[in-house]
């Protein structure tokens, strides 16, 4: 009888969205992410879709690393769906 085969461990230090969020530590982003959060069974919101968004001043406040990615804390992307919710019309 012989062993199963062992499984490589595939879980690497940038694996981020699951661990536990320390008082006064933000929870960024990458906008990859946000984008398949505001996109629907067809796929993720196209980029060029937030990005004019952003350009006419309705997107959620962005956080723009020095090295250019944008990042989106998951207060302010929270914040940003509250202020769209619209009551049904009657």
């Amino acid at each position: 009888m012989t062993a199963p085969p062992r499984r490589r461990n595939t879980t690497s230090a940038k694996t981020t969205l699951s661990q536990p969020i320390r008082p006064g530590q933000r929870d960024l982003l990458p906008l990859a992410v946000v984008l398949a959060e505001l996109g629907d069974e067809h796929g993720p919101l196209a980029r060029s879709t937030f990005d004019d968004w952003r350009a006419r001043g309705v997107a959620p406040k962005v956080i723009k690393l020095p090295n250019g990615q944008i990042r989106i804390d998951r207060y302010d992307l929270n914040t940003w769906l509250d202020s769209r919710i619209q009551n049904p019309a009657a």
